[in-house]
């Protein structure tokens, strides 16, 4: 039976080298030459992590510091383990394992030399029964050599040599910071003779969906020809559903056996949304009926789920266009996406509680596919293990990226026989996973006139080849986007709407009119990548950057410009809000932009479902505290404004609205057309009411229409118009509610315009009152708020006030809200891995001052200007 020994941990050491200096030293051997200077190491880790931890290097996530740790992967890094084997493991088969490796390294077990890998997505695996000391001490160690050379985000893709991480090459939204490490888990196996090296599940449904027929393809290793007995077994919340068994005789080497097994009425596998996610078990065990007729040999288990995903075509004319509809299980789902990048820049330091928190965010956000960008990780199993059990759909990259000077992948055969080699390994470490929807060739792969490339491209036709032979059941893109047309901007909308097939962009605000024009003449089938800059949250500022230097927020502060070159549009939010003076003022207008430009972005693309059928924002997360970029959720697992306004947008019944512009200064009459997008399998009746008020809650007009929303589509329920000639302030909303045939709520939304030329009166809200209350039972708090105030209590957010020490984090079910006088807003808060003794939060708005949230009801009166 297979015993695995985990070589993970603590316990390592390592140590820089110049050139080959560690073999002049002898780094490498059992009897060490060099024992000074050696640092505590953890696998899987980061080096620029174990030196920071030994206070080697200053805090990288710090100001500039990184710019001060650039030196380390031009270095030869030694990391060494001693552990010990028992002597009942003599005699059996024993692999090690790397199962990353970043990025170029020689493996070493008891001073020899096991062999050389390259590359860090395929495992390092190495028989070393003979090598061993059973019963004594032995030595591992792993020579990592400098990294290789690399294109960053402004280069040349022409140029790209490696299957490597470039993000930390410098990216928009990480700072050149490139990792080297043993980033991944490090095992030695022990089996018998005969070895299971692959175990591959395919569950195939009938039309009807009542019985699946599981094909389970079993890869056996073994040392010698002989007779084997293999069982397959499936179970199901631990009971077995099915089993087979087959005797065979096997020839030295590799044997390749297929077994099927029949599920009737088979429990489904749905994305988050649509149903639940059960999984089942296939476990392999196989004897070798002569060598070991009373023991296994080895076992090897995996888990799958049982689900039918298809790509068909979208409600459009052009016959050419490829099919980006998501189907599951027979029935369509509009792609409620969001793009995913590694979350830690130092990507092999290992955050369980984190990850699990940043795709619990994506679930509670409503979220049903994740695309894993090209320019970062093949994730680890940790990662799609729990896609599996949150119902979040994989997009998954091969890591070839655009570089802004030109954008074509390599067409000789050592590049493509590198990336083929790869695909080849990668592919079936990720095939039974039931949330990886499909394998895509790279991000933004074009040609020199920025059309994206497809298949006839040598890489991208070679690892189309390898996706169809050895994952048929998984759909397939060579790039995104995919063209024909790349982007999603006013020149391709004028000039060939029918072309905007799968496009990206823009990135940036556009503008208090342009930001609603253009996504109102959108035209894609699928909106694969587009985004708002924003800055990141005010707690986050002040841990990353000194108080001194965070104003001016300018490129011409290099701390700024550091930590968010691209994305300090302070010409933009001036442009919209008037001149700004302050840090806290500034985070707050670009956070609103970045929300409200979002929001309307990702309701413009559901209101044209089926023509369009998904919208993924750039970006989810983010794998550095940056000062300013495009993510939704910060590097420290702190969601920003941004993402709660798209959460509310992708809830399954939602009404928006559709208008031309946020600024109306010469108009006497406001118009907006009314629509319902609807993701539920029935019609939802009832009615809805819209209202247009003033920041006191004064009613300048409303009425009320009766709602019939079409099941699972998007529906124009109605128009809202406003004579605006007796609004006395420069503000007004427009408030949504749908109620459905029995009263309840069903969903409600709010805008915001002004009869100026910006939203500058935003910033001049009079205060207002709020009442807070909050019930505390175990992990969970309810807090209500209550605007008991004359005007509209703007931007209330409720945040944890913990030390930057606490590893949890606090859950809500909504944020960023905007109360009318007299509203009230119940918030439920989810604590993870808090202590009680750190429990605390704290309520700030745009026109409240700054509160904690007691236990019991309080009356915040806050009679000061509004600034915190």
């Amino acid at each position: 039976m297979s015993q695995i020994l985990h070589l993970d941990g603590h316990g390592w050491v390592c140590k820089p080298y110049l050139g080959m200096d560690w073999q002049r030293r002898k780094a490498h051997e059992p009897e060490n030459g060099d024992p000074n200077g050696w640092i505590p190491a953890t696998v899987p880790g980061s080096v620029q992590h174990d030196l920071w931890q030994a206070r080697q290097i200053p805090n990288p996530y710090f100001e500039r510091n990184s710019l001060l740790i650039e030196w380390v992967p031009q270095r030869t890094w030694v990391y060494r383990k001693c552990f010990t084997v028992d002597e009942s493991a003599r005699g059996q088969r024993a692999r090690l394992t790397f199962e990353g490796i970043d990025y170029e390294a020689e493996i070493f077990l008891n001073g020899i030399s096991l062999g050389h890998h390259r590359g860090m997505f395929t495992p390092a695996q190495f028989n070393v029964e003979d090598e061993l000391r059973y019963g004594a001490e032995n030595v591992l160690a792993v020579v990592i050599e400098p990294a290789p050379p690399e294109q960053p985000q402004i280069g040349r893709t022409s140029l790209v040599r490696t299957h490597k991480t470039r993000m930390n090459y410098w990216w928009d939204f990480c700072p050149r910071i490139v990792h080297l490490g043993i980033w991944d888990q490090v095992t030695l196996e022990f089996t018998g003779p005969v070895r299971i090296e692959d175990l591959w599940v395919r569950p195939q449904l009938d039309e009807a969906l009542s019985h699946a027929s599981v094909t389970v393809q079993t890869v056996l290793d073994a040392t010698h020809a002989t007779d084997i007995s293999l069982e397959v077994i499936v179970r199901h919340e631990g009971q077995v559903v099915a089993v087979t068994q087959v005797k065979q005789y096997v020839t030295r080497g590799r044997t390749t056996i297929v077994s099927t097994l029949d599920l009737p009425e088979p429990e489904l596998w749905w994305p988050n949304g649509m149903g639940d996610q059960p999984l089942y078990e296939a476990e392999a065990v196989v004897w070798d009926t002569t060598a070991m007729p009373g023991a296994a040999s080895a076992t090897r288990r995996v888990r799958f789920g049982i689900r039918q995903i298809k790509f068909v075509p979208n409600d459009t004319p052009d016959a050419t266009a490829r099919s980006y509809t998501l189907v599951v299980n027979g029935r369509k789902a509009f792609i409620k996406g969001w793009n995913w990048v590694p979350m830690n820049v130092l990507y092999g330091v290992e955050q369980p509680g984190k990850l699990a928190h940043l795709l619990t965010l994506a679930q509670r956000a409503h979220v049903n596919l994740l695309r894993v960008w090209g320019g970062g990780l093949i994730e680890r199993e940790s990662f799609y293990d729990l896609c599996d059990r949150l119902g979040l759909l994989v997009w998954q990259e091969f890591i070839q990226s655009s570089s802004g000077i030109d954008n074509r992948p390599p067409e000789d055969e050592a590049y493509i026989a590198t990336i083929v080699g790869e695909a080849e390994v990668i592919i079936p470490r990720r095939r039974n996973h039931p949330s990886l929807a499909l394998w895509c060739g790279g991000n933004e792969l074009m040609d020199d006139a920025y059309r994206p490339l497809d298949e006839r491209h040598p890489v991208l036709g070679a690892l189309h080849e390898v996706v169809a032979r050895l994952d048929p059941d998984r759909h397939w893109l060579p790039t995104s986007a995919s063209g024909p047309e790349f982007s999603n901007g006013w020149e391709t909308t004028r000039r060939n709407p029918q072309g905007m097939h799968d496009v990206h962009g823009p990135w940036e605000h556009q503008g208090l009119v342009g930001q609603f024009a253009l996504y109102n003449a959108g035209q894609s089938l699928l909106h694969s990548e587009f985004g708002v800059e924003g800055i990141t949250n005010q707690r986050t500022l002040d841990r990353v950057i000194a108080p001194e230097h965070q104003w001016p927020i300018s490129l011409d502060n290099p701390v700024w410009m550091h930590l968010g070159a691209w994305w300090v549009k302070a010409t933009t939010w001036e442009a919209a809000f008037g001149p700004l003076h302050d840090v806290k003022t500034t985070v707050r207008v670009a956070q609103f932009m970045q929300a409200d430009g979002l929001r309307y972005a990702v309701e413009a693309d559901r209101r044209r479902k089926w023509h369009n059928s998904g919208t993924l924002p750039w970006q989810f997360n983010e794998p550095y505290p940056m000062a300013a970029c495009t993510s939704a959720v910060n590097y420290f697992g702190h969601p920003k404004p941004a993402y709660y306004a798209v959460a509310r947008a992708y809830e399954a019944l939602h009404v928006s609205a559709r208008f031309d512009r946020q600024i109306w200064p010469e108009a006497q009459q406001f118009t907006a057309d009314l629509w319902v997008s609807n993701s539920c399998l029935h019609k939802h009746l009832g009615r809805l009411t819209w209202r247009v008020v003033d920041l006191t809650g004064k009613i300048i007009a409303i009425d009320t229409v009766p709602l019939s929303a079409a099941a699972n589509a998007a529906t124009q329920v109605g128009t809202a118009v406003a004579d605006l000639s007796a609004l006395s302030d420069p503000l007004f909303f427009l408030d949504l509610g749908l109620v459905g045939e029995h009263g309840a709520e069903l969903s409600r939304n709010r805008y915001v315009f002004s009869k100026t030329e910006t939203l500058a009166p935003l910033l001049t809200i009079p205060p207002t009152s709020v009442d807070i209350a909050s019930d505390r039972n175990d992990e969970v708090w309810t807090v209500r708020l209550r605007n008991t105030g004359p005007t509209i209590a703007f931007g209330l957010w409720l945040e944890e006030d913990q030390p930057s020490t606490t590893s949890g984090y606090a859950l809500f079910s909504d944020n960023a809200l905007w109360l009318l006088p007299g509203e009230v807003a119940t918030i439920q808060v989810k604590w993870q891995n808090v202590a009680s003794s750190e429990r605390r939060l704290t309520l700030s708005g745009w026109n409240i001052n700054t509160r904690s949230v007691p236990g019991k009801m309080v009356t915040v009166q806050d009679l000061g200007d509004g600034v915190e």
